[in-house]
Parts: structure tokens; sequence; C-alpha cells
């Protein structure tokens, strides 16, 4: 299985994506988009009390990534590359 991953242009490891590429399972290309851990122990407790009582954003768990230029041509040459 062949993997890719890229790290966000603002250099942060808690904003990265994975590419990976099965053909044994319908030829597919997955990606797997790593969102924000929260370190501190109250930002952890926080969040974890809104989401045992049930709270979500009405506009989803988001966060950002930013591809670098180098990234950009990465991708596309890896993208391109599995569609044959």
């Amino acid at each position: 299985m062949e993997t890719e991953v890229f790290i966000c242009e603002c250099s942060s490891y808690e904003h990265q994506v994975k590419f990976w590429h099965e053909k044994e399972y319908g030829n597919f290309i997955h990606a797997y988009f790593h969102l924000v851990t929260y370190r501190g122990f109250f930002k952890r407790l926080w969040h974890g009390l809104k989401y045992a009582f049930g709270y979500t954003s009405r506009f989803g768990a988001w966060d950002q990534f930013i591809f670098s230029i180098e990234d950009e041509g990465k991708l596309r040459d890896y993208l391109n590359n599995k569609q044959k």
C-alpha cells in the first residue's frame, strides 16, 4: 500500500493529510485528515463535557490545511499516477 503524507504550510503537525491507494478494495484513493488534538487537561475536559452533553457545532469539526507549492506538485503527481 503506497501512502503519501502532507504537512500543512504552517508546519503544524496537527494539520496533516494522508493519502493511500488500495487496488484490492476497488482501486480507491483514500484520504485521512488529522484534526486538532487538544493537549491541555482543562481544554480536553471542556470539550469532553460538551461532547458528553451532546453539543455539536452547526458547522461541524473543521480545521484547515494549506498545501505548499512543492506539495501541490507532489499531490498532483501522486493522484495522476494512481489513475493509471
